[in-house]
């Protein structure tokens, strides 16, 4: 059994308080953590089309960003946001009107979004912010628990994401089949960002990968499914991708009903992959051939792309998220692995965003 919460001297904290000592810990307790299927993004930055009334002048109409404090997702299944306020601001109509702009961004086209002060807590449906759902105060957290898990943990999110019932032949969009292929297309990284020096700007920035193949199609359980396949980038990313178990083809899933042919309502695609290699595998390594790896590594890699149709072709833009942990390193290894790549650290991680063209057919 979890204990009662703890004892807060809310007068005493600030907004960066309430999200480490009260919101992290409880969506941890619902079951998201980073970095795995159930997902936490932190202060995401989000860009707004320009703000107008009446008729658009890009000239003049300001452009708009904002930034979510928490975005939780069930990797390809659906999301839900938490805005967190200091204990000495009042959760007000404006407040959750800004929370709201979070949640209905296109690109984070969530279901439920929370509203916390630390000692209030508000949820609501996102498009209906006439009442919340659910309403409490930090006591009464203990008794909120199984109501929230019911609505906003994993699983039924999870649930919630399932709602159309799927015909055999559904179609995948306006003008779409219910099964279409990947004839093509390209990956451009653009902005990309790393600890470690072979994962650098310099040698990633500005790369452009053909899509070579895959197929669109619906998964048993209703969601939209991508398979595509990715050239690797030169001999040293193939050597490098088959010793961390990073491969050529992706599985991507999307719980939007349609594929969107809307630039202002895209549809989102996410991947997430966790695996790891145990040392002792066998593999190639330049200059030395095949070698019996003295070490292992854990890799976890999550992308997301969020793009549109327009005649024959889904595209937009990505992001991704790589995390590497190397196991059971000694001395002697790790001056293997220097001589090799360079510096190359225990956890190496590279994040970065850039756009994409996949062209579809029928055929």
């Amino acid at each position: 059994m979890h204990g009662g919460p703890l004892t807060l001297n809310f007068d005493e904290m600030n907004e960066t308080d309430v999200r480490e000592i009260v919101v992290r810990p409880l969506l941890h307790r619902l079951g998201y953590q980073h970095g795995t299927q159930a997902h936490i993004r932190t202060e995401v930055t989000l860009r707004y089309d320009r703000a107008f009334l009446g008729r658009k002048n890009v000239r003049k109409d300001p452009a708009l960003v904002g930034r979510a404090d928490y975005i939780c997702e069930v990797v390809s299944y659906g999301r839900w946001v938490v805005e967190v306020k200091s204990p000495q601001e009042a959760l007000d109509i404006e407040s959750a009107q800004q929370a709201h702009t979070y949640a209905a961004h296109p690109e984070i086209a969530a279901d439920y979004m929370l509203l916390t002060n630390g000692r209030k807590f508000q949820l609501f449906r996102v498009g209906r912010l006439d009442s919340p759902l659910l309403e409490w105060e930090y006591s009464q957290l203990e008794e909120k628990i199984l109501p929230l898990h019911n609505i906003v943990g994993p699983e039924a999110i999870k649930k919630s994401s399932q709602k159309f019932a799927i015909d055999t032949g559904k179609p995948l969009g306006k003008g779409l089949s219910s099964r279409v292929s990947i004839i093509g297309g390209a990956v451009t990284y653009e902005d990309h960002r790393s600890n470690t020096p072979i994962f650098s700007d310099d040698s990633i920035n500005g790369l452009k990968l053909p899509v070579t193949s895959g197929h669109v199609s619906r998964a048993d359980d209703g969601r939209i499914h991508a398979y595509i396949e990715i050239g690797k980038a030169g001999a040293i990313f193939r050597d490098i991708g088959e010793i961390v178990g990073i491969s050529d083809d992706y599985d991507f899933f999307s719980s939007d009903e349609y594929v969107s042919d809307d630039p202002e309502n895209p549809t989102v695609f996410q991947n997430f992959h966790e695996s790891i290699t145990p040392a002792g595998k066998m593999t190639q390594v330049p200059g030395f051939g095949a070698v019996t790896m003295p070490f292992g590594f854990v890799l976890k890699a999550y992308t997301e792309a969020v793009g549109f149709i327009s005649e024959g072709v889904f595209k937009g833009t990505m992001r991704l998220e790589y995390d590497i942990a190397i196991i059971g390193l000694t001395p002697t290894t790790r001056q293997m692995v220097q001589s090799l790549y360079g510096d190359f650290p225990e956890q190496s991680n590279f994040e970065g965003a850039g756009s994409f063209e996949v062209k579809l057919s029928e055929h």
